[in-house]
């Protein structure tokens, strides 16, 4: 019994032992995802915006007075010389009639020592008091005229009406705002960019997608407006792009003043940047353990190879741009970087 215990103890000791030994020789190979080095040119940036009116301004009289119309409401579209408002214009009228039976009789003196004039019927003082009276009277007529038609305040453009400001009845001077006024088919997209980004304004084959949030999956072709050249407050520079897209159907996207969209930026930097110039996923890069020096695994055959790299900038679709240190056509690893080690072998999946 004892010889039998003794017999399978070795036995068991014997397999183990060659199983360790079998293990010892596996070399396990780590599957890997890749991508190609690429050499690019094209950026390109997302940027959040809002939309705002091209055309927007408050209303109000040229002359003071008591409103005694006030037919439109908030939300309400006009067009372009609709009565907006009016007020009472008794006081203007009597002023205006006075100043015009005034200009009609300094016109007719005028005539009279005119023709007096020719005969040498009346002096040449005479004559000259009368054209300056007449002059007088004509300016304060013109006057009265420009009142009388400011009683009525008419839209100086197509529009609708984003605030009320003042109410019927209501007694309001000149210059006074009645209503604010904007142009909702003349839209702007406003949107900031970080500083260290204004060149891209000076790119070449510079194109933008205004994607609003109500209307998901439709992006609109914009053209830049204007930007200024600089950071008033430090936040960034600010940009303004119009969209020039025959799809952009008003009627059926009824986009206004204040929607939030996303702006999508693309541009050909190619005569910023070196020849060099490549571009890889910016998952394939790390860094080292003090942060300052990045990295990529290049793969040589399949063997992994850790290589330096310096980076420019993110292009804004997960990429980045490489200045140094890789060629196109390399593979490098993009996923499970910090896992890799060197020189070690591994097997690529896509």
């Amino acid at each position: 019994m004892k010889r039998n215990y003794v017999i399978i103890f070795s036995a068991l000791l014997t397999l183990a032992a060659c199983g360790k030994k079998e293990a010892g020789n596996t070399t396990i190979v780590r599957p890997v995802k890749t991508a190609v080095v690429e050499s690019s040119s094209e950026i390109n940036k997302d940027f959040s915006g809002i939309v705002e009116a091209v055309e927007y301004v408050k209303l109000a009289f040229r002359v003071s007075g008591q409103i005694i119309n006030l037919p439109v409401i908030e939300g309400q579209r006009v067009k372009k010389g609709d009565l907006i408002a009016a007020i009472d214009p008794r006081d203007i009228a009597l002023q205006y009639a006075a100043d015009k039976s005034a200009y009609e009789t300094a016109a007719a003196q005028l005539e009279r020592n005119k023709r007096l004039l020719e005969r040498q019927a009346v002096s040449v003082q005479d004559y000259e008091i009368s054209v300056a009276n007449y002059q007088k009277a004509k300016s304060a007529f013109e006057l009265s005229t420009n009142n009388m038609a400011d009683t009525r305040l008419l839209a100086p453009f197509d529009g609708s009406i984003e605030t009320r400001i003042a109410e019927n009845y209501q007694r309001v001077n000149s210059g006074e705002g009645i209503v604010q006024l904007v142009n909702t088919n003349k839209l702007r997209i406003k949107f900031t960019i970080p500083d260290a980004y204004l060149y891209l304004l000076h790119a070449n084959d510079q194109k933008y997608m205004v994607e609003f949030d109500t209307y998901k999956g439709q992006a609109f072709n914009a053209v830049l407006e204007e930007y200024l050249d600089m950071s008033a407050d430090g936040t960034g520079i600010p940009v303004s792009v119009v969209i020039d897209d025959p799809a952009f159907d008003r009627a059926r996207y009824d986009v206004k003043p204040g929607f939030t969209c996303s702006i999508h930026f693309s541009a050909n930097v190619g005569t910023f940047l070196e020849e060099s110039m490549t571009v890889i996923p910016l998952s394939a890069v790390f860094c080292d353990s003090d942060g300052k020096q990045l990295y990529v695994w290049v793969l040589n055959g399949n063997k992994t190879e850790r290589r330096k790299i310096s980076v420019m900038t993110p292009t804004g679709d997960s990429n980045a741009f490489v200045t140094s240190g890789l060629k196109p056509g390399e593979k490098v690893i993009i996923a499970g970087v910090y896992q890799v080690v060197e020189g070690e072998t591994v097997k690529v999946l896509n």
